[in-house]
């Protein structure tokens, strides 16, 4: 099997970028056509298809603000595109983009503290396009406690009564719950809740990378079993948090094949959640230490090339370069 031919076969979908933080704080320092110019290029060298960004606020903003900013950037940056990229509400979309050769952006909640504590809103946050719902980052809010990176011993709490409602109202709007960045406790709560198939956009195994932040098998198993898909992540500290600067491409295909082998390739996907990037626009920059597996989509044919070696079949890679969120999406979303 030739890695390049089967890339170019596939329909590639990440389902975890940062992209509107990054392009609101460039757009704050004077910059316009962000998107042309930092990503265009190399979605094209990657034949992606379709972006999942996140809706990603810092911990000292006025949230529903700045998610809001977010969203009007990317519709300055629609105003001054020539038609490469638009915003896509279903799976329709993304079949287009890749028949036309563009790329559909999808929107997501990392964090529903924009919402300020008002699960009404989210309808409203619906009329705007956003489909995705991560209820948290790794930090807790008015809807979920967050997983730590570090602290295992730490338990917190799950889901509030407002996370339950919230979720209620999703699963009404046709959204898909994200629980990457959830702690356990909330986990249990969602996967009983959802009752549909849901999503782990950016996360990897606990087996390989012992840290709150990843998934166990047991929870690997309970994803699989609702139909969803969990996005590998390529950020050195979530592949491997016990030698972070040993992470490599290797590291991520150990863990697809862990959760191939637990719960079958048709759960597994891409959230590369890409920050080298997006490091200026980060508050003091990129953490020490920390650096993408793979920094650009133009790399995509190299981590093929490694679940061929891996034993993946052609009809398993496709399913893991977006064919299996596609699925989900058409699924859940429609």
């Amino acid at each position: 099997m030739d890695a390049r031919a089967i890339l170019a076969q596939s329909l590639v979908i990440d389902c975890h970028l940062d992209l509107l933080y990054d392009v609101l704080q460039k757009r704050r320092q004077g910059r316009r056509q962000v998107i042309l110019n930092d990503y265009w290029e190399d979605w094209r060298a990657g034949n992606v298809s379709c972006i999942v960004s996140s809706l990603y606020c810092d911990e000292d903003c006025d949230y529903l603000p700045e998610a809001l900013l977010q969203i009007a950037a990317w519709e300055e940056e629609l105003a001054e595109s020539n038609g490469e990229f638009f915003l896509a509400t279903c799976a329709e979309d993304i079949r287009r983009a890749q028949a036309e050769g563009k790329v559909a952006v999808m929107l997501s909640f990392e964090g529903v503290e924009p919402l300020v504590g008002e699960v009404s809103l989210l309808r409203l946050f619906h009329r705007l396009g956003v489909r995705f719902v991560g209820l948290c980052w790794s930090r807790g809010n008015w809807a979920a406690d967050g997983s730590r990176f570090q602290d295992a011993a730490y338990t917190g709490y799950g889901l509030t009564e407002g996370g339950k409602q919230l979720l209620t109202l999703a699963r009404e709007l046709h959204m898909l719950a994200d629980i990457s960045h959830i702690n356990d406790l909330g986990f249990e709560e969602v996967l009983h809740s959802a009752q549909q198939p849901v999503l782990a956009s950016h996360s990897n195994t606990r087996a390989i990378s012992d840290t709150p932040r990843n998934l166990t098998d047991e929870q690997i198993a309970a994803i699989a079993q609702s139909g969803g898909v969990i996005g590998i992540n390529g950020v050195s500290p979530v592949a491997l948090m016990q030698d972070p600067a040993s992470a490599n491409l290797h590291t991520l295909i150990q863990h697809m094949q862990h959760i191939k082998t637990v719960a079958g390739a048709a759960c597994l996907g891409v959230g590369l959640d890409q920050c080298q990037r997006i490091s200026e626009a980060l508050p003091g920059g990129l953490q020490e230490g920390l650096f993408d597996i793979i920094p650009c989509y133009a790399q995509l044919p190299d981590l093929v090339a490694g679940l061929i070696e891996a034993d993946f079949t052609a009809e398993e890679i496709r399913g893991v370069l977006g064919g299996n969120l596609l699925r989900v999406i058409e699924t859940v979303i429609g």
